[in-house]
Parts: structure tokens; sequence; C-alpha cells
């Protein structure tokens, strides 16, 4: 005789919650608010100048100086990546498994649209060209190294990151956003902590995932609000020697403090003329096309996202490199 809690399973069935869900998922808050430009060519050209020049107070009958500007960069091009992947699905798992909770399509659809942003906040930080030209260049390539602070692995300081921000004066130095990963962010908690302060913080408005509204409070520094990207470069830091790069998903096992962790935060003028997005004009943000092997069994899906990142003015970007996470009561 079955037990009976056996037959009573029988009477009923696990409800299947929807989606194929990540256990480790990556945010790239980012995202919500970087903003794309169509471009109706192959690529985008900025031309830019140096410094402009005052003009002067003039006498009457005074000739007037000339100071004819040129572009003083001819290589300041900014091209797409076209980043891909694929996935199948047989008939037989579409027409017989697909069910009222979930649509095996959609299902996969789903997360390789992820895994194409997740290559593409990669790229945004370390893409470069000049090593592989089937990619974009990032802002490791784009930063002009005067706007460069290197702290070779020293733990951050509130006078860092006062210095950084400064280094954007495009757009008045207004509306600047901060950019880094979880580890940059507790580095600059902590700068605060070991000055006996409260960090920052601004109210923001967020989507919960049952579709209500929520305000939160966003770490800030001198009005720069914080977005995290988990994929940006983590270093392994001993003695103020910066190491290998270490995995985004073997940083979450780590504390930060111990093994000491060095990583990046980018201080971003974001919008036309400063940085931003390129995608091409007359096409989707992800292109999905399929084929049918040959046996006819299984379809065949490839979605490719055709993208690049553009920087307008030099001074709309700056960064605090090899940063670690103060330590308190140190």
């Amino acid at each position: 005789m079955q037990p009976i809690g056996a037959n009573a399973q029988l009477l009923s069935n696990d409800a299947l919650a929807k989606w194929l869900i990540e256990d480790f998922p990556f945010r790239i808050q980012l995202s919500s608010i970087f903003p794309f430009i169509p471009v109706s060519g192959h690529s985008l050209r900025y031309a830019a100048t140096g410094a402009l020049t005052p003009g002067n107070a003039i006498g009457q009958n005074s000739p007037i100086p000339e100071d004819t500007k040129q572009p003083n960069d001819p290589n300041r091009v900014y091209r797409f990546a076209e980043i891909a992947t694929h996935f199948r699905v047989s008939y037989k798992a579409q027409d017989i498994f697909s069910s009222n909770a979930n649509d095996q399509v959609a299902v996969q659809m789903a997360l390789a649209v992820r895994e194409l942003l997740y290559k593409f906040w990669i790229l945004f930080e370390r893409g470069d060209a000049s090593a592989n030209p089937e990619e974009f260049d990032g802002l490791l390539s784009l930063v002009n190294p005067g706007n460069t602070i290197d702290l070779q692995g020293r733990p951050l300081t509130l006078e860092d990151l006062d210095r950084a921000k400064e280094l954007v004066r495009a757009n008045d130095g207004r509306c600047v956003v901060i950019f880094t990963s979880s580890i940059g962010k507790r580095a600059i908690n902590a700068s605060h902590y070991v000055r006996g302060l409260r960090p920052d913080s601004e109210e923001m408005e967020f989507t919960c995932p049952d579709g209500t509204i929520k305000f939160e409070h966003v770490l800030k520094f001198d009005g720069a609000p914080v977005y995290i990207n988990d994929l940006n470069q983590v270093y392994e830091c001993g003695h103020n020697h910066v190491g290998a790069a270490i995995s985004p998903e073997n940083v979450l096992e780590l504390n930060g403090m111990e093994p000491p962790l060095a990583t990046n935060i980018w201080f971003l003028s974001l919008g036309p003329g400063n940085l931003h997005g390129i995608k091409p004009e007359k096409a989707q943000n992800i292109i999905t096309r399929s084929t049918i092997l040959a046996d006819a069994s299984t379809l065949v899906y490839h979605l490719s996202m055709p993208a690049g990142i553009a920087l307008g003015s030099s001074a709309a970007l700056s960064v605090i490199r090899n940063a670690t996470i103060p330590v308190c009561g140190k």
C-alpha cells in the first residue's frame, strides 16, 4: 500500500513560477539611464578642438587678433561592435512542453537578451579595438590620461573623489554620474566612515518586481549618484601592488578586504557631445533571426546587438584607477 503522503501528492501538482531565473544576476544599473544616439552611417566622428583662447578687449581702430580653430584629433571615430549569441528549441519542446506559465522560446529569448547586455557592459569599461577589432573601445581606451588618477592600490579618500569629479568639466560640470563596481561603492562609503562622516544619498524612484513604485535612497557624492556595474574590472591587490583581474562571479565570494581588491571609479557626463551609446539608425536594438536545422527538427535563434559607445569632449570622462576600500580604525 502506498504511503498516504505519496497518494496525496498524486492529487496535486507543483506550481511552476514563470521564467528561468538567474541565480547569479549581475547588476548593470547604468543601463536604465544610459543614452543611445542613432547613427545613419557605419560610424560616428566627433570633431574636437583644444582649449579656447579668450577674446581680446580692443581699442578704437585696433586690429583684432585671429584665432581660427581647427579639429585637433582626426582619429576620433567611433564604430559599432556586433554582439551575438544563439539558442536552439526543438519543435517538440515548443509544441508539447510550453505551458500557461512558460513559452520555451520566450524563456530562452529573455536570457539571451540579458547575455547580450552583459557583454555590452563588459566592453563598456574594457573594450579594446586595437587588441580585438571586433570590439568597440571602452572607457579605459577612451579616457584622457590627464583625467586619470591612479591610486595603485592605495585606499580611496574623499580628496581623491573631489579631485576626480572636478576633472569632468563638460556641461559646466553638472549632471555628473559615478559608475563603479560594488567594491568601488564600498570604498566610497568607507572613505566617509573613516572620517566619521555619513555618506550623502538621494531619494530616487524605482519599479519593484511586482510593478509597484518605490522610493529608495541612492548613494551620491557631491551631487553625483552612484551606479553599480558588477561587470567592471576588479583586481587582486597586495602591498599597494595591483595584480591580476578577478572574474565577476568570483568577486562575489570575496569580502574585498582580505585580500584587498582594487577597482576603478568613473565620473561621467552623459549625452550628445559627451559620453553616450551609438546604434545603427535603421536597426532594432536587438535583431532576431531564426533558421531550421537540416532535419527540420529544431529552430535555431540568433540574436545580435549592434552597438558601441562614443565620447565627444574628453572633459566628459575621468577615472580613479585601482582604488581599494579604506579600513576603519587605520
